[in-house]
């Protein structure tokens, strides 16, 4: 048997592993060594249930194989052995991929299947960023530089894809160096309030038509801790401080 022809399986698992909506996700913080032995896993498996589906028309549908081999025999190229079960097995497993795909983007979320990706394989800031997310939660991000950002993530960070996060911030401030006190400088609700209302009474302009982009994109390395923001926490948290002193 010719081993060359191993290469069409292979390849039909790497493009199923880099364009399936199951695994895509998942194998984007893969190592190239390990994207190599999935493509060659699933290369395999698709090898291994070619020759079953074969084994199984041999024996319950004796004449079908002899009388396929002979029209495939007119095709000109120089044939080894066993190529045309390996070409239906790729061309079964392409159409079983596409079909699932197709199911995916019919009756799911397209976030759905990162969901899937981040909670097998998402660290703590991906699983934290998912959950503001999906849930709508305020999270609390403070930078090296002791600058602190609160605000929600609008989009669930596909994993390890970027080393940036993107919050859309409704406050800011800074901890200070001793204490790490928080202390808010900025409300971007009130800013772009008085946007807004500057527009309206300066501009002929159409609210509908302006864009406000306030997002910030951080970069991940620079983040020094990062969590759940509560208001009701934090203003007891100040009371209690304020109190003692």
């Amino acid at each position: 048997m010719t081993y060359n022809i191993l290469i069409i399986p292979i390849i039909t698992g790497y493009y199923i592993l880099n364009f399936s909506k199951l695994l895509k996700y998942s194998s984007q913080r893969f190592t190239r060594s390990r994207i190599l032995f999935e493509s060659l896993f699933i290369g395999l498996v698709i090898i291994g249930s070619g020759f079953f589906i074969r084994t199984f028309i041999t024996i319950a549908f004796p004449s079908w194989i002899p009388y396929l081999s002979k029209i495939l025999n007119h095709i000109p190229i120089q044939k080894p052995l066993y190529l045309w079960t390996y070409v239906f097995s790729s061309i079964i497993a392409l159409t079983i991929f596409l079909l699932i795909n197709m199911i995916i983007n019919k009756y799911y979320h397209k976030n759905d299947p990162i969901l899937w990706a981040v909670n097998k394989h998402g660290d703590e800031l991906e699983n934290l960023a998912k959950e503001s997310a999906d849930k709508g939660l305020t999270i609390q991000v403070t930078l090296k530089s002791n600058k602190v950002y609160i605000g929600f993530c609008e989009q669930i960070p596909i994993p390890q894809k970027t080393n940036y996060l993107t919050i859309s911030p409704i406050l800011s401030g800074y901890r200070e160096s001793e204490t790490k006190k928080l202390i808010i400088t900025t409300n971007y609700f009130n800013v772009v309030n008085e946007f807004i209302t500057e527009i309206e009474n300066n501009s002929e302009s159409e609210i509908d038509i302006i864009t406000l982009n306030t997002d910030v994109i951080i970069k991940q390395d620079e983040i020094l801790t990062a969590g759940i923001y509560e208001q009701e926490i934090y203003d007891k948290f100040n009371s209690t401080a304020h109190n003692t002193v």
